[in-house]
């Protein structure tokens, strides 16, 4: 694996830890996380849209989209899978967590195809990794503090996404020459539509019920920052057909 890669799938791995850190360390105010969660939902759909979507419509690799929808698909049944922990038990917490683990890994291999594919791509990759990584982490911690009581567990079982997703990046390392070329690009439109159904089904829903108007303006303004920022670097939005 290559160093600049190493460094970046660390960093992304990193950031579930430093979601449970946040709040193992501190009780941040609702206003505040709903600000984060606004802005990082408008950025994490704008990254969706317009990097990762592009690469998965038309191009050399055929129409992807199928696997844009199994993306999404797969996310909704570990959903469905995990629901009853929402009642915060310890086969209920088992069950999340488990999701959360697989969701983790998934991203790891995403993260590698994305920069087998294209390295802008994999910064991307990245940005979105750790726009909802964090959220994620938080939301881990939460639910085995609320079960254990242990800041100590909740830390681990947060850090414990961050692993998931390092493992899934070294498998890929270890069976990448037994793949077929067209791995990389099916990778992405998996994860196009896990990022879409995050954003689409968790943040944006989320943003909505609160009924704060100001969320709304974060959520926007994030998203139009983003393709401003992707069209004046580019020139161009990310068109690939």
């Amino acid at each position: 694996m290559q160093p600049d890669v190493l460094f970046v799938l660390l960093l992304a791995a990193a950031a579930s830890s430093v979601g449970g850190l946040l709040l193992c360390l501190r009780r941040w105010s609702e206003e505040s996380l709903f600000a984060m969660i606004s802005a990082s939902g408008g950025l994490l759909l704008a990254i969706t849209l317009l990097d990762l979507l592009p690469h998965s419509i038309g191009g050399d690799h055929h129409d992807l989209t199928p696997f844009v929808l199994l993306g999404f698909a797969a996310m909704f049944v570990l959903e469905q899978i995990g629901h009853s922990g929402r009642s915060v038990g310890a086969t209920s917490v088992i069950g999340v967590l488990s999701g959360f683990l697989l969701h983790a890994y998934v991203e790891g291999v995403s993260l590698i195809a994305s920069f087998r594919l294209d390295s802008t791509l994999g910064l991307s990759v990245l940005l979105a990794l750790l726009l909802h990584k964090i959220p994620d982490g938080v939301t881990v911690a939460s639910l085995i503090l609320a079960a254990t009581k242990s800041r100590v567990k909740a830390f681990f079982g947060a850090s414990a996404l961050g692993v998931a997703t390092l493992v899934g990046a070294s498998s890929v390392e270890l069976v990448e020459t037994m793949l077929p070329p067209i791995w990389s690009p099916v990778m992405i439109a998996v994860t196009t539509g896990v990022f879409l159904y995050v954003s689409a089904s968790h943040l944006v829903p989320l943003i909505q019920h609160a009924k704060r108007a100001q969320l709304g303006v974060y959520f926007f303004a994030a998203m139009l920052s983003y393709m401003l920022i992707t069209t004046f670097l580019h020139g161009k939005l990310h068109v690939h057909v």
